[in-house]
């Protein structure tokens, strides 16, 4: 009966990776597929011949805006997570008042779907003078990603002893080197996860990235890739080569970074 289970658990995980690769496959496949084979419906079969010339179109079109990315993304995770650790030590080796009704309430930021501040946080921004600037984006990606960086870093600190900051504080160990020379080499998975996911939001964030830039000197890879299907004939092979290139920092980031990324995620429910 236990074999069975198992063999049953091996089918649907068979089938859950095909599920989730074939979307990437048909991506990859698009790209280097003249337009009319696409158009044809021949979605699964690989390509007959090699188009390579869509993916140097592709990145020839994208490549302003991917520097552009780089140049938002990058600064807006190193001081989301900043912030965000170092909230979340507070967070989670001070005792306060309100602690808890506070931890509860920047969870329940995290989840709520952020276009439902993307009015004033808009308005923000161009009372601020930054809009379609860069630090006008940083600033709204820092804003709107804070609280996920405070509770994924926070609910790792709490992993860690705290008889470990107790005893550094009898050897007359200030909260700051503490958290320098201490808490952040030892913390390296937790911090690793709050900036994966940073990075991989802003990255991918496209509704902001529309929103605060007006035009192709500031615009982000995103908005710009939803350019490139088109206005009148629906270029299928251009867009799955520019989502391809899009999508390549990303998964570089997982697969370097991925090992952490897990074991950061997890430190809640499994201790070593």
């Amino acid at each position: 009966m236990r074999g069975f289970g198992k063999v049953i658990a091996l089918i649907v995980i068979l089938f859950l990776i095909v599920v989730w690769i074939l979307p990437v496959y048909v991506m990859f496949s698009a790209s280097l597929k003249p337009l009319s084979e696409i158009n044809s419906g021949n979605y699964l079969r690989p390509p007959t011949e090699l188009r390579t010339e869509n993916w140097v179109m592709a990145f020839n079109t994208l490549k302003n805006s991917l520097k552009n990315s780089f140049l938002v993304s990058i600064p807006a995770t190193l001081i989301t997570v900043f912030i965000g650790s170092w909230s979340g030590y507070a967070l989670a080796i001070f005792k306060f008042r309100w602690k808890s009704r506070l931890f509860f309430s920047i969870a329940i930021v995290t989840f709520l779907p952020y276009q439902i501040f993307l009015i004033p946080l808009t308005r923000l921004i161009v009372d601020m003078g930054l809009f379609n600037t860069f630090a006008g984006m940083i600033l709204a990606y820092v804003i709107l990603n804070t609280p996920m960086a405070i509770l994924t870093t926070s609910l790792f600190f709490q992993t860690i002893p705290k008889e470990l900051y107790e005893a550094s504080s009898l050897d007359g160990c200030t909260p700051t080197r503490f958290y320098f020379s201490i808490l952040l080499p030892i913390s390296l998975a937790g911090i690793t996860s709050a900036a994966v996911l940073t990075f991989t939001n802003v990255w991918n964030e496209f509704i902001i990235a529309l929103s605060l830039s007006r035009d192709p000197t500031t615009r982000l890879a995103i908005p710009t890739l939803a350019g490139l299907k088109g206005s009148y004939v629906a270029q299928w092979n251009m867009l799955m080569a520019g989502a391809a290139i899009v999508s390549i920092p990303g998964i570089l980031v997982l697969i370097f970074l991925g090992r952490f990324f897990i074991k950061g995620l997890t430190a809640g429910a499994l201790k070593e």
